[in-house]
């Protein structure tokens, strides 16, 4: 499987995890649906980029801090944009496991993806 699909598919179902772990938090039931989705989307963009740029790098370390770069901005951005019913951000409970999806997902679509034909043929 090529990095960027393995990294769609991973990064999709750990985001739709991190999604469900809201319900830890009974404030936000009434966002839940929101909270789910754009968990699953943002855990999709994170996978795909970071797959992407998998097959680009030749570093496992690289391929992890990228994949912790691209999970921390899109959950930064989410943070940012998104407060709960009483107006509260919660940076630290939306970027921690925002960021540790990027960086399993780093790991595994360079660990585990297979380079694309034209990667290899340069390589």
């Amino acid at each position: 499987m090529s990095k960027p699909v393995l990294g769609l598919i991973l990064g999709a179902a750990l985001g739709l995890l991190d999604g469900l772990g809201a319900f830890a938090y009974p404030e936000v039931a009434t966002i839940m649906t929101s909270i789910i989705i754009g968990s699953t989307f943002k855990g999709l963009l994170t996978g795909v980029i970071t797959g992407f740029l998998a097959g680009k790098l030749r570093s496992l370390t690289l391929g992890i801090l990228c994949g912790l770069g691209v999970g921390f901005l899109l959950s930064w951005g989410t943070a940012a944009m998104s407060p709960d019913p009483a107006g509260n951000y919660h940076y630290a409970a939306i970027m921690l496991p925002g960021s540790i999806l990027g960086a399993i997902v780093g790991y595994a679509t360079y660990r585990f993806g297979r380079a694309s034909r034209r990667a290899a043929s340069a390589a």
